[in-house]
């Protein structure tokens, strides 16, 4: 079965609703917020992250999806429970 156009996938559609942006820029401004409490640069992060400087700069401004394997690295990394990360779910949580 042939796979169909990037922008015929539902996945694409999801991407651009408002729910999914606002989450995105709200995942990765708590990124952003855990890595200033520790006084880490990007590259600093990065480094303990194990995640791509460019990578991690496009997740902090939310212009990047997230893997799952993504996220295990950057708890492991900030030395936080992945439930940590999600702090800003209340904010998203009506907006269904």
């Amino acid at each position: 079965m042939p796979s169909r156009p990037r922008e015929q996938r539902p996945s694409h559609s999801y991407r651009s609703s408002a729910r999914y942006i606002s989450a995105a820029k709200l995942l990765g401004g708590r990124i952003r917020e855990l890595r200033k409490a520790r006084g880490w640069t990007l590259y600093a992060a990065s480094d303990a992250m194990d995640i791509d400087l460019k990578h991690l700069q496009r997740l902090e401004t939310g212009s990047l999806n997230v893997t799952l394997v993504t996220l295990v690295r950057m708890t492991t990394g900030l030395s936080v429970e992945l439930d940590e990360l999600f702090g800003f779910a209340q904010h998203i949580a009506g907006a269904a």
